[in-house]
């Protein structure tokens, strides 16, 4: 009897012990939810004119709206590989405007006093390689982020025959960072994570700040602050200087 009840006690502590082995091994953590975001800033086609630069929400009425987030991230415990993470930010938004003045752009003029319609289309992709260098209470991450840009951005009127577009279809690669410091023996945590690149006169960045609850069965919730930045000096023939910031919420998953 005393061999089988060894074994017994042996097996249940395997049990036990397994799911945060398996966890050490393999994470996968998802997430989703709703940004409400501003927008300002404005642009200038340097093929047209230097002067004429188009502020995005005066001249084309767009000045923020909602746009949806999603995430998918695996770890492991192989420590030469990267973990992986998947993103996926919706942001696109449509504005009317009646012209005060004249523009132009993509080589087409809208005269001052006609209706115009805009769009903007900055949605994009993140797929990120990182690696875990704290994992305790004090959670820490530092990887690369190659950012795929799949927008436009476009001006049309019923008056103007022709429409202006620029389609925004570019990858960037982007130093990527994220701190999270989880409140011992509570469900609590606060982050913050980004992705950052700076180089011949452009400036690309992307902040958020979290405060989440995670309950003892994976489920959790998630909510605070994004802000994104593009700062172009003469890039392409093209001068930008474009903001998001706004409050997000999500819900979040992790098995």
């Amino acid at each position: 009897m005393k061999p089988l009840a060894t074994a017994a006690l042996l097996g249940l502590g395997l049990g036990l012990s397994s799911p945060s082995q398996a966890d050490m091994l393999l994470g996968i953590y998802v997430g989703g939810g709703s940004v409400d975001y501003d927008l300002s800033g404005d642009f200038t086609d340097l093929e047209e004119d230097t002067n004429n630069t188009i502020d995005f929400e005066d001249e084309l009425g767009l000045e923020g709206d909602s746009g949806t987030y999603f995430y998918v991230a695996l770890e492991h415990g192989i420590p030469v590989l990267p973990n992986i993470r998947f993103a996926r930010s919706e942001i696109d938004e449509s504005g009317s405007q009646t012209l005060s003045r004249p523009i132009s752009f993509d080589g087409v003029d809208f005269p001052a006093g006609i209706p115009v319609e805009s769009k903007l289309d900055f949605s994009h992709n993140d797929f990120t390689f990182y690696y875990e260098l704290l994992d305790n209470w004090v959670n820490l991450d530092l990887g690369l982020t190659a950012r795929q840009f799949d927008g436009e951005i476009s001006a049309s009127s019923p008056l103007v025959t022709e429409t202006a577009q620029e389609d925004l279809d570019f990858v960037v690669p982007m130093l990527y960072g994220k701190a999270q410091f989880d409140l011992p023996l509570t469900g609590l945590y606060v982050s913050a994570e980004g992705n950052w690149i700076g180089a011949g006169g452009a400036q690309l960045y992307d902040l958020w700040g979290k405060v989440g609850y995670t309950f003892a069965f994976g489920l959790g919730v998630e909510a605070g602050l994004r802000k994104m930045a593009l700062e172009l000096d003469d890039v392409e023939d093209l001068d930008a200087d474009l903001t998001l910031d706004g409050t997000y919420i999500a819900a979040t998953f992790h098995f």
